[in-house]
């Protein structure tokens, strides 16, 4: 999950931007709670935050990233959204 913070952060994310993710982080509560609390298919459920991930961000990696970072701040476990911006989001 460093990584994906690392990256997160080059987004330079403003005051306003930050709030509006925490906004995003608990509109994504429930559905982190959901997966989070079910039975994984696959490790670590990358997966189910790999398929949100891409049709929110459009397979934009940096949309991803900024919603990967408030599906961490919502309770997802970091390596699953670490490891679907691998899988879903590979660099160029």
């Amino acid at each position: 999950m460093n990584q994906v913070l690392e990256e997160t952060i080059k987004v330079n994310l403003n005051e306003t931007q930050r709030e509006l993710v925490m906004d995003l982080a608990e509109d994504f509560a429930p559905f982190v709670s959901k997966v989070e609390s079910g039975m994984a298919t696959t490790k670590n459920n990358y997966g189910a935050y790999g398929a949100m991930l891409s049709k929110l961000s459009k397979g934009d990696r940096k949309l991803a990233l900024i919603f990967a970072y408030a599906l961490k701040i919502a309770g997802a476990n970091a390596i699953g959204i670490s490891d679907a911006i691998d899988a879903f989001f590979p660099e160029n």
